[in-house]
């Protein structure tokens, strides 16, 4: 992992420069969502997300008022109690877990697991979805996930931009 950080912030401008070469050449939707779909899915099976846990550690844990509902429900809460004690926004105004490392981890593990927000259990796939309005999270994702870090190398390596 340290050395996955490593590269991946020696790579860090090229990888910002990709990105942008995307945005400009319009790259498909369908096409992007479908190899980066494809990668994740070859990937992650050689990566045990429970001896890295970056994610749950580095980003922000999206809420929907359904992961808040069944968040509280399983810390016996009230959502309004909840709402006050665990959740805030983030730089881009989404509702999030109010602190990183989210709180609910506990030795690279999460303690409500069962209960998980949508946000983590489709992690890293769900940047793969309408993945061409996420291109600038994608990249900031390229930092704290080994799955997205050799997705996007990978990428970079199949994908010649002009």
């Amino acid at each position: 992992m340290r050395r996955i950080r490593r590269l991946a912030r020696a790579n860090e401008t090229e990888v910002d420069e990709f990105i942008e070469r995307l945005k400009g050449e319009r790259v498909s939707k369908r096409r992007l969502d479908s190899a980066l779909k494809a990668l994740f899915r070859e990937i992650m099976p050689f990566f045990d997300c429970t001896k890295c846990a970056a994610c749950c550690k580095e980003a922000y844990v999206v809420l929907e008022t359904h992961d808040i509902a069944r968040l509280a429900e399983a810390l016996d809460m009230k959502r309004s109690v909840f709402r006050e004690s665990y959740v805030g926004r983030n730089e881009d105004r989404d509702i999030c877990l109010n602190r990183r490392p989210c709180p609910f981890l506990k030795r690279n593990l999460c303690t409500l697991y069962p209960w998980r927000p949508d946000s983590c259990r489709e992690y890293p796939f769900s940047l793969a979805v309408d993945s061409t309005e996420k291109l600038d999270n994608l990249g900031a994702n390229y930092l704290v996930c080994p799955v997205v870090f050799h997705a996007l190398e990978r990428l970079r390596a199949e994908w010649p931009l002009r």
